[in-house]
């Protein structure tokens, strides 16, 4: 029995290494629950290194007490797993040196601009230097001195219904601040307000503003309620300026996943009527976004040729049926279909080994965006990361998000420059 469970873990240990390099459940073919446990696992194994290798050499060290490491079955099971682990600290080698060619990439879209901005928070240059502390305790990010966290701030009412949001500012008082609007993700059906917790609070240490907003889910309501609900959001935002101390005049917008596609919305649809009912006078602007792996593509996965059945099923909830039964719905929610001469700068970031969305869903997003010529905007591909990177303080959150920090300090920057502020 001992024999049998040492090569279920061991083959385990190669499976899940090898699904972190190349996911191994097919967009193609797999169940919408396939396609998130081969993401959540190669997530969890190759972003959660240090807490994995803890707890493999726990199991190591239990096999010990039997005979198993007394057979050749034993010790070649053990190469195996140092094998594996061995490889995956490669892995993480490489994305430590990932902000030198997110640098590279930046320099060569951005220019000078991006040369000449300034940065507060720089990403770790060798392993000593990474926030060992956060990695393995993510909840220490949260005690920041310098910062204060309001949970559950009801900003609308109505009936029984009532959304909330979480602020995180500055503790020490300031007007004219710049605010983050982070919308969280989880396919329109779920997802919570503390993810991307890692950039609001090291924003609001800098003296930012963040809102997390809370928004309905599918099946409960279709698009676009839940884009609707966000600017419900910003209208408070902007109508408590004065009481956070905020700069309403610069917000800018940013989410993971779906959250990423609301993200993209809400900086490209401003002042249209049909997506702020009851109040269409109020500013719905946006200065800029930053969708983090976001979704950009709502034709394709009911394609015979590109088929993408977990996804066509969650799009089929959240639009109340398909491409055929619900055309409207499926044009207004395509964020390429409200590109216009207005839209703000966008940063772009995608990982290669997203098991979600595939890079060339975030890169036919982008060519629609250039067509239009959109100034100080980008497209990060980022290798070997896997989706949702940026919801723990781990290596790879830590050496991504300064890049996505100092291209806020860079717009604000403009913004002022363009204001005549100093």
């Amino acid at each position: 029995m001992v024999t049998i469970l040492f090569i279920f873990w061991t083959l385990s240990s190669v499976f899940l290494t090898l699904n972190v390099f190349h996911p191994l459940a097919k967009r193609r073919s797999s169940s919408f629950f396939t396609l998130l446990i081969s993401f959540a696992l190669g997530w969890l194994v190759g972003d959660l290194l240090p807490q994995w290798i803890l707890l493999n050499s726990g199991i190591a060290l239990l096999f010990s007490f039997s005979d198993i490491f007394s057979q050749t079955l034993g010790w070649a099971g053990l190469v195996i797993h140092l094998c594996c682990w061995i490889i995956l600290i490669i892995r993480l080698w490489i994305i430590l040196n990932l902000p030198a060619r997110i640098d590279q990439q930046l320099e060569e879209q951005l220019g000078s601009i991006w040369q000449n901005s300034s940065t507060f928070f720089s990403p770790p240059g060798n392993f000593i230097e990474v926030n060992w502390h956060s990695w393995l305790n993510p909840n220490c990010i949260l005690e920041d001195p310098r910062i204060e966290i309001i949970r559950n701030h009801v900003f609308f009412e109505e009936n029984d219904l009532r959304l909330r949001l979480d602020i995180y500012r500055p503790k020490s008082s300031k007007k004219k601040r710049p605010v983050l609007l982070q919308i969280h993700g989880g396919a329109w059906i779920s997802g919570s307000k503390r993810q991307a917790a890692f950039l609001m609070t090291h924003m609001a240490a800098q003296g930012w503003v963040c809102f997390s907003v809370g928004y309905r889910f599918s099946p409960d309501i279709i698009f676009p309620q839940h884009l609707i609900d966000i600017k419900h959001a910003l209208k408070w935002i902007r109508n408590h300026a004065k009481e956070f101390g905020i700069d309403s005049d610069f917000i800018v917008s940013t989410g993971g996943s779906a959250g990423g596609h609301l993200a993209a919305l809400m900086a490209l649809t401003p002042n249209h009527p049909e997506f702020q009912p009851g109040f269409e006078l109020d500013d719905t602007r946006i200065q800029g976004c930053i969708p983090v792996y976001g979704v950009f593509d709502f034709s394709t996965p009911f394609s015979k040729s590109t088929p993408y059945p977990a996804k066509a099923k969650v799009l089929e909830m959240v639009c109340g049926g398909t491409p055929e039964t619900e055309p409207e719905c499926y044009q207004k929610i395509n964020p390429a279909n409200w590109i216009s001469n207005n839209t703000p700068p966008f940063l772009l970031l995608q990982g290669g080994t997203d098991a979600l969305i595939p890079v060339q869903e975030t890169q036919a997003f982008w060519h629609a965006l250039q067509t239009k010529n959109r100034s100080h905007s980008a497209l990060l591909t980022l290798p070997l990361v896997e989706h949702s990177f940026d919801i723990f303080p781990t290596l790879t959150a830590q050496c991504i998000v300064p890049t996505i920090e100092r291209y806020l300090f860079l717009l604000h920057e403009n913004h002022n420059n363009q204001q005549g502020i100093k």
